[in-house]
C-alpha cells in the first residue's frame, strides 16, 4: 500500500493508487499514514471511512488515541503508507480497548465542501476550517452557520474564547481540510462565550 520513491526525487503521484490504497484500508477497517503536500499538516494518520472522486473522511489518530475526524482533498495526497509502523499502531489501539470506544460518525457526504460543512454543522455545531496554500495557512475555528453561495459561514471563536457575533466568510475554493468532533474543537465551542458576556 505504500508508494515508493527514490531519495532524492519528487515523487510521481498516483492517483489511481493512492484511491486503491484509501479503499483497500476502508474494506480492512486498517489505519494508514497519508502524505500530503500541505503545511502546516504534511502528513495525517488515521483510518479512511469513506472515499468520494473529490474527498476521504479519516478517523483521526494522534499519539495512540482517536482525535475526531478529518476530510481532506484528495488532490492534495502524495502518497498513502500501510507499514509496520501502522500497524503496530493498530496492535496498541487494540490491546488497550481502544476499538470499541470509537465514537460513529454521523453520515457526512463527501459530493462537495458545501455538503460537507452542512452535515458537519447540523451534527457536530463546530468545526476547523483551514485553508492551506504556499502563501500561507489561514484556520478557523468557529461554529458553523452554513454556505452562502460560493462561501462558508461560521462564526469565528477568538483563541480566548469569544465568539464573534459578526460571521467569517471562508471561500470554498480556499478550503483544503476541515476538522472536526476533536476535543480541542469540542472545548472551544463548550466554553466560548458571546461578545458581551465575556
Amino acid at each position: 500500500m505504500a508508494d515508493e520513491h527514490e531519495e532524492g526525487s519528487s515523487p510521481a503521484v498516483d492517483a489511481q493508487a493512492i484511491v486503491d490504497a484509501l479503499q483497500r484500508a476502508i474494506d480492512r477497517d486498517e489505519n494508514v499514514h497519508i502524505v500530503r503536500a500541505s503545511d502546516p499538516h504534511p502528513s495525517w494518520n488515521g483510518f479512511p471511512l469513506a472515499l468520494c472522486d473529490e474527498f476521504v473522511l479519516v478517523r483521526s489518530l494522534h499519539e495512540f488515541a482517536v482525535n475526531g475526524f478529518a476530510v481532506l482533498r484528495l488532490r492534495d495526497i502524495l502518497e498513502v503508507h500501510s507499514t509496520d509502523a501502522e500497524r503496530f499502531f493498530a496492535r496498541v489501539l487494540r490491546a488497550e480497548g481502544a476499538p470499541e470506544r470509537f465514537p460513529a460518525v454521523r453520515p457526512v457526504p463527501l459530493r462537495s465542501w458545501e455538503a460537507v460543512l452542512e452535515a458537519v454543522r447540523l451534527h457536530y455545531r463546530h468545526a476547523i476550517v483551514e485553508c492551506e496554500h504556499a502563501e500561507g495557512v489561514r484556520f478557523f475555528l468557529g461554529e458553523l452557520a452554513g454556505v452562502d453561495g460560493d462561501d462558508a459561514m461560521l462564526h469565528y471563536i477568538q483563541v480566548n474564547g469569544i465568539r464573534e457575533a459578526a460571521l467569517t466568510r471562508v471561500p470554498l475554493d480556499d478550503i483544503t481540510l476541515v476538522r472536526f468532533d476533536e476535543r480541542y474543537v469540542n472545548l472551544f465551542g463548550r466554553y466560548a462565550l458571546g461578545e458581551g458576556l465575556h
